[in-house]
């Protein structure tokens, strides 16, 4: 017995050693395998999050059905990203060119167009200093918002904001919380705290 043993404990060594050389071998191979996995991961994140293309100083209409113009989008810089179908947009303007409604101008410090090229309905989100402007006319008044942020329906002429906003029209000058307009009714609903100045009525009489 003490022969078999001392004859038979070095290939028990020899077959422990090539278990764990295998073992070695398998685990550095699953190691090589997720580093090559978690690089391609991270190449397909990063091809994913890559602008796909840019544009400067750019300018594009939306047509009507009828082939008239509806509304017009333009700005200093346009950056397109492919995974989810959205823009970031530097000094974005938005121009109403229905000739059915009123003519209103956006504009903002940079801006978010999302769902740019698919079927699916626009969304503009302005941010930072946005301006709405619309333009007296013989049907309306002049009328100006001011807020730091605002998103846009262009398609369904709709706009609202959960931000504070300045309303002006003409020496009338109304604040609040929140709103929600819709240019194609001409409605607008400032939603809380809401505070207006209104100046006093002038009237001048003749002396006989």
């Amino acid at each position: 017995m003490r022969i078999f043993s001392f004859i038979s404990t070095p290939n028990r060594l020899r077959r422990w050693f090539l278990v764990l050389l295998v073992g070695i071998i398998t685990l550095a191979s699953y190691w090589v395998l997720e580093i090559i996995r978690s690089r391609t991961i991270e190449s397909k994140q990063a091809e994913r999050t890559r602008p796909d293309y840019y544009a400067e100083n750019f300018n594009f209409v939306k047509m009507l059905p009828n082939g008239q113009s509806k509304y017009r989008v333009e700005g200093a810089k346009l950056v397109h990203y492919q995974n989810d179908d959205h823009a970031d947009v530097t000094l974005p303007i938005i121009v109403n060119l229905d000739p059915s409604q009123p003519f209103v101008t956006a504009r903002s410090e940079r801006g978010v167009i999302k769902n740019i090229s698919r079927r699916a309905e626009s969304e503009i989100h302005l941010y930072d200093k946005v301006v709405i402007d619309q333009p007296k006319t013989e049907k309306s008044d002049h009328l100006q918002l001011n807020t730091d942020y605002l998103l846009v329906y262009p398609d369904k002429e709709m706009m609202e904001t959960h931000l504070p906003v300045q309303i002006i029209a003409n020496d009338t000058v109304t604040t609040g919380i929140g709103m929600t307009a819709n240019n194609a009714t001409r409605d607008i609903n400032i939603l809380s705290q809401v505070h207006s100045i209104i100046p006093p009525s002038t009237s001048t009489s003749s002396k006989k």
